[in-house]
């Protein structure tokens, strides 16, 4: 991309955020308590947590990646280190079929959940993930992950096939099957799928051509091609795609931490693919210049967390509830992100009353997750109900039933656990060597 166009792109998104710095953290639970379960072919599930700590673009940070697991008295033990700090880890894609990807400088690292304890490290002679990165997979399309490099697409491939290379020539068409479950939680958010709307169609990548059509827009969001209105994808899914159009006040412009502009509530367009039928969601939130829209879907839920425009000096944080319970560590000594100091900082204008609205878009069944402290975020929900939410330094499991969320059971409490964004099932390690806590990869 040349200089002229990135520096358009980045006015657009001023904090744009690589997760050019992570943390990455697996969780596995052992056969004992409530982490691992029987299914009936006699295997046991456990619940895995991926952490992962995007870099902000005005302080980047390399932090460590690490494979953990749920040890005893519910605290995490180290099972192996997977990036160093050299190795600069800089993101992170889902393809929703089974395959996380994430990618350092020198290449990409594979989990799968159909088998988390395998190891598989792609080297990679060149990345960025910039103008372009995400998870592909549709009917046709195999599960993968492409990148822009240049005038280039690259294709990793998800999972080996028989003489066919697992890395190579990608290409825009396959961005229509983009799978992108939305933003992560927690202070340190990442920068979303960016597209345009050109005419009657909704086109990415932002600022490239050639582009790919991923829906017609209903006609009352048509606009002039020339205008090329910018839109954030905030989830697309197998069932759903969820997009936010920009309005003209939230873009461009300088940026800083005093007086962000802001856009309160959140009108979210919502296409339902099996039917091609749009629908206008009107989400209790807010969004600043320097913050990303809190919305993911996890299957047919969509979840969103409740921020109010609350003007307060700087460092204040508007005053939202559990900032006492947050991480507070020094910068530039800690391996671990600063989680009160992010808060306070980067929204200090949001008051974060620790309310997660959750809404089933297939049946309209709406509920409120309420745990009263800022730092809470939904990492997993699934089809039978289950759903696990992150608190502060804790994840907890519970069940969705009916209108309800009932049997709340604290699964792991450890100093690592702020980090956690992701989370899924897979099966039961059938062993593993406990050599630490969350707080001492290096």
């Amino acid at each position: 991309m040349r200089a002229k166009e990135e520096h358009e792109v980045r006015k657009a998104w001023p904090t744009r955020q690589r997760i050019s710095a992570s943390i990455l953290i697996l969780l596995g639970g052992l056969c004992f308590g409530i982490y691992a379960r029987a299914v009936p072919n006699g295997q046991a599930v456990a619940i895995y947590f991926v952490a992962a700590t995007p870099a902000q673009e005005d302080n980047p940070r390399t932090y460590p990646a690490a494979l953990y697991i749920a040890g005893n008295e519910q605290k995490l033990s180290l099972v192996r280190q997977i990036f160093t700090v050299d190795d600069y880890f800089r993101d992170f894609a889902d393809d929703l079929h089974g395959n996380m990807y994430l990618a350092a400088q020198n290449g990409i690292f594979v989990i799968h959940e159909d088998d988390p304890a395998r190891s598989e490290f792609m080297s990679l002679d060149k990345f960025d993930d910039f103008p372009c990165w995400g998870a592909i997979k549709g009917d046709s399309v195999p599960a993968a992950v492409q990148y822009c490099y240049g005038d280039q697409i690259i294709w990793v491939g998800g999972n080996a096939e028989s003489g066919k290379s697992r890395i190579g020539d990608g290409g825009w068409a396959a961005f229509k099957f983009l799978q992108y479950s939305g933003q992560n939680g927690g202070p340190f958010p990442s920068t979303p799928p960016l597209a345009e709307i050109a005419g009657a169609n909704l086109v990415m990548p932002l600022s490239v051509r050639p582009e790919v059509v991923l829906a017609q827009l209903p006609p009352e969001f048509n606009a002039k091609p020339e205008l090329r209105r910018l839109v954030w994808i905030l989830a697309s899914t197998d069932g759903y795609l969820a997009v936010w159009i920009l309005p003209e006040h939230m873009v461009g412009g300088s940026v800083g931490t005093d007086n962000p502009r802001h856009t309160e509530p959140l009108d979210v367009l919502v296409l339902y693919k099996l039917t091609n039928q749009w629908k206008t969601l009107e989400l209790p939130t807010t969004i600043t210049s320097n913050t990303a829209a809190p919305v993911r879907i996890l299957g047919d839920w969509l979840v969103t967390t409740i921020m109010d425009w609350r003007p307060g000096p700087a460092g204040s944080g508007s005053g939202s509830p559990g900032m006492k319970n947050e991480r507070e560590s020094d910068s530039s000594t800690s391996p671990l992100p600063n989680i009160w100091g992010m808060y306070a900082n980067k929204f200090l204008d949001l008051y974060i009353p620790g309310k997660l609205v959750i809404e089933n878009l297939a049946d309209g069944r709406k509920l409120t997750l309420d745990t009263g402290q800022e730092d809470s975020e939904v990492v997993a929900i699934r089809d039978d109900g289950e759903i696990l939410y992150r608190v502060n330094d804790s994840i907890y499991s519970a069940k969705i039933a009916g209108e309800r969320i009932t049997a709340r059971t604290l699964v792991v409490k450890d100093a690592g656990v702020p980090d956690i964004h992701w989370a899924f099932w897979g099966p039961a390690p059938k062993s593993a060597q406990p050599s630490g806590s969350a707080g001492e990869v290096h």
